[in-house]
């Protein structure tokens, strides 16, 4: 060989060991650089598991302090104006100044309940008819008779009295209240009532009937004509 070929011979060995030494080298080094991630991202995550923590303790020491601001306050009591003066009233005055309040409340539910029980249009013709009619005396008497007799003898658990009882030719009006010496008077007995009329003779001559009732009163409209 001659020297130009040795050269270039010596060069291209010179060559291949570097390369294959730097191959080696960077394989070497390559796995330390692996290995040292792992170790990175676990400090990471107990860098990030560190500030959770310190969230959460500042939370919970945060949290019963808002849940102590929004605790509702003690209950004081309210009252109005009204309440107060009447209680600054001597109780005599007190006393006069409530039974009047309920004789207004009572005033206002009885208009209330008047505006609800307008007469229906049936119940109009059967006034209008009373109102033009003339006494039959003989049949209204002893039907208004009828009446009185039945809720004498009746065995009714309580007797309502007769407000009134009017008769004319074939149309009749009465008016039952319930006795102002009980309490325990109301829709029950009003039911016993009709039921038992229902039965007697008297009353079944009416063809026609309309009637309005409360606790305390009934008013019925009868008529023996369809």
């Amino acid at each position: 060989m001659n020297k130009n070929s040795l050269l270039a011979l010596g060069i291209g060995f010179i060559a291949g060991v570097g390369l294959t030494w730097s191959y080696f080298n960077a394989a070497s080094s390559h796995p330390e650089s692996v290995k040292s991630q792992p170790s990175y991202e676990k400090q990471q995550k107990l860098h990030t598991e560190q500030q959770s923590n310190e969230v959460l303790s500042n939370a919970d020491s945060v949290v019963p302090e808002q849940v102590a601001s929004i605790e509702p306050a003690e209950d004081t009591p309210t009252t109005n104006s009204e309440t107060q003066m009447l209680d600054e009233l001597p109780l005599e005055e007190q006393v006069t100044q409530l039974k009047q309040q309920l004789a207004e409340q009572k005033a206002a539910l009885k208009s209330v309940l008047k505006k609800m029980r307008s007469p229906s249009d049936f119940e109009q013709i059967l006034r209008d008819k009373f109102e033009k009619q003339t006494r039959d005396e003989e049949w209204a008497y002893r039907t208004e008779m009828a009446l009185q007799d039945f809720l004498l003898t009746a065995d009714l658990s309580i007797i309502p009295d007769v407000v009134s009882a009017k008769c004319k030719k074939t149309v009749c009006e009465f008016e039952l209240a319930a006795p102002t010496d009980n309490d325990r008077f109301g829709n029950a007995q009003w039911r016993e009532l009709n039921d038992k009329l229902m039965e007697q003779e008297f009353w079944q001559q009416f063809k026609s009937t309309t009637s309005t009732s409360s606790d305390s009163e009934l008013k019925m409209l009868l008529s023996t004509e369809l």
